[in-house]
């Protein structure tokens, strides 16, 4: 039997048995997995067009709308085709590509990588000078008696020479990596890469000039084994086929986006001479192929923290053969190499007064710098800022509710300017706090009675948005005629709370640890899509950031890729890095006796 999933046309041979889900991965289509498979999360939804005759799963039918099923919407995680079937799998393009435009260098840097490509003729050899073609090429090129050339390319001297005498060499500090015909000085590339456990984000530049070629953005692929890295974990330690298939699902990644950029840019694949790599502790060790297992389990020490360093051909990636990759280091088991590189791109560690810095994901990472020293934690925030864990909630893509106000009625913003479909994690940070500003759920977290809404004067169009269901307590956000209403459930502002509490109660550890107050914070950096999409405001309401003026809290955009173009751009980066890693302090908030108490009290709003 076939699959085909559309819009791309990806098309599979497979046998029956296997879920949508599964063959998606298989294929190498994107399908979200957030729940890997268990059927509890419903983000999984795909369109089948023809080939629906397997009878729905009862987790279907609690996770489906009716007018969902009559459309021809399935789990793809309960879904078994048992003939051929063509799917169509939502595109959420906009997920990711919003986060190509979160990319801004600092200023005043000089490049400096020790790259060189030089244009040079070699005089022929006579009686009188009989000096090797190798010794001409170094000496040409300004490389001292102790420079060396990457052994394959002796092979190509005789035949580039033999055509005409005009060469263009590439040297990488005291090493020559690349030899062709005629002029190729300005062919000089090297890419950098975010590796998310959703988001995987490239960046092309010009080694040379120091020009950003350009940005590209895709979903992870490893996303069909679950949104969160310890269901990828749990999918990888099951055998060593499973860690071999994670591992070459990010490896056809990185060659899918080298790819992109040479067809898009015109950019041949063997001027690409290096790549650096950043990505949270389990994403890195899965760029690897190295198994994670024990980043699972306490005391969660990875299998290597320093810096690795090698032939990127040796991890299947098809650039230049002889370029190298270099991932930056990792601070502890759930503080990966993406927080180094955002504390050497926000520079908080050099900079005067005291910092906190936050990257707001499943995980929340949290790094306090000041009076000499920096100290770090990861606490496990869950999936509600990322919509997974939310009834009605989804990724940054066209449908999604971004942006609301509640005053004499409910005013949204939608990804796409359409017709809502969901809510993404700025949406519902934004309607919980609205929600506690206009009265309608108090301190704890729960939504007032009808009869307290009246007594507070709240208008009738707001009051009448209020219900019950058999889900509970619910606030509709946005009616919809052709489909189910989206809605704000008594769970999903409780899920809220969960995760504002966990990443609150770590930023107060740290705090307590450093012995500061609130009024001795200088700046609020946070990092990612996150910082750079939500609503301070509404983020001060619901108690997810220390109260201090807004004006000292900076969206940083992606600070980790910065940091990763940062360290291949210029060596001294990649030193510096080193040194960042190793004298930022973990604190394991498993083993804080004082965290529990602090994450109750961070509960209420």
């Amino acid at each position: 039997m076939k699959i085909r999933f559309l819009p791309k046309g990806l098309e599979y041979t497979f046998e029956t048995g296997k879920s949508v889900l599964k063959l998606a991965a298989e294929a190498g289509a994107a399908i979200d997995g957030n729940c890997a498979g268990n059927g509890t999360c419903g983000k999984c939804k795909v369109k089948v067009i023809s080939g629906n005759d397997e009878k729905i799963s009862r987790e279907e039918k609690l996770l489906l709308s009716v007018g969902e099923i009559r459309a021809g919407y399935r789990l793809a995680c309960k879904f078994r085709p048992i003939n051929d079937v063509i799917v169509e799998v939502p595109l959420e393009e906009d997920a990711v590509k919003r986060k190509t435009k979160l990319m801004a260098m600092p200023d005043s840097l000089i490049i400096q990588n020790g790259y060189k490509k030089q244009f040079v003729r070699i005089e022929e050899s006579t009686i009188q000078n009989q000096a090797s073609d190798l010794e001409k090429i170094k000496k040409n090129c300004g490389l001292d008696e102790r420079g060396t050339i990457c052994s394959e390319l002796i092979k190509k001297i005789p035949d580039l020479l033999s055509e005409k005498r005009e060469i263009t060499v590439t040297a990488r500090q005291n090493e020559i990596i690349d030899i062709e015909a005629g002029d190729a000085t300005t062919e000089c590339y090297g890419l950098a890469l975010d590796i998310g456990t959703t988001t995987v984000v490239g960046h092309l530049w010009n080694l040379i000039t120091g020009e950003l070629i350009g940005v590209n953005a895709v979903t992870n692929p490893q996303g069909v084994f679950g949104a969160d890295v310890i269901s990828r974990i749990t999918y990888a330690n099951e055998s060593k086929e499973n860690l071999e298939n994670i591992h070459q699902k990010i490896i056809a990644c990185i060659n899918g986006i080298a790819s992109e950029f040479s067809e898009t840019y015109h950019v041949k694949l063997e001027h690409i001479y290096e790549i650096t790599f950043v990505g949270n502790t389990t994403m890195s060790h899965l760029l690897l192929g190295v198994n994670p297992r024990q980043l699972a389990v306490a005391p969660f020490a990875p299998v290597f923290v320093k810096s690795v360093a090698g032939l990127a051909s040796e991890l299947g990636i098809r650039i230049n053969k002889n370029a190298k990759y270099y991932l930056m280091p990792i601070i502890a088991g759930h503080v990966g190499s993406d927080i180094t590189a955002g504390i050497l791109s926000t520079g908080i560690m050099h900079g005067d007064g005291i910092h906190l810095m936050l990257d707001v994901g499943t995980n929340g990472e949290i790094v306090l710098t000041g009076r000499g020293s920096a100290i770090t934690c990861s606490t496990a925030a869950g999936p509600a800022f990322e919509g997974a864990s939310i009834f009605k909630g989804m990724r940054a893509a066209e449908g999604a509710i971004e942006k609301i106000k509640i005053e004499d009625d409910v005013r949204i913003q939608v990804i796409g300017s359409t017709v809502p479909t969901g809510i993404c994690g700025s949406g519902i940070i934004d309607a919980v706090a609205q929600l506690i500003n206009s009265g309608l759920v108090d301190w704890t977290g729960k939504f007032i009675k009808p009869e307290a809404m009246i007594e507070k004067n709240i208008p009738e169009s707001i009051i009448s948005r209020f219900r019950k269901s058999e889900r509970g307590n619910e606030f509709v956000l946005a009616y919809n005629s052709d489909g189910e209403d989206i809605v704000i459930l008594q769970k999903d502002i409780r899920e809220v709370q969960l995760a504002k509490a966990a990443i609150y109660a770590g930023i107060r550890i740290l705090m307590n640890r450093m012995g500061i107050t609130d009024d001795d914070l200088d700046k609020i950096h946070i990092a990612g899509a996150f910082g750079n999409y939500i609503d301070i405001d509404s983020a001060l309401t619901i108690g997810l950031l220390p109260k201090i003026d807004k004006d000292k809290i900076i969206s940083e955009g992606n600070s980790a890729g910065i940091g990763a173009c940062m360290a291949l751009l210029f060596s001294d980066k990649q030193k510096e890095a080193e040194r960042t890693a190793e004298a930022v302090i973990h604190v394991e908030l498993a083993s804080c006796t004082e965290f529990q108490d602090e994450y109750v009290k961070s509960m209420s709003f």
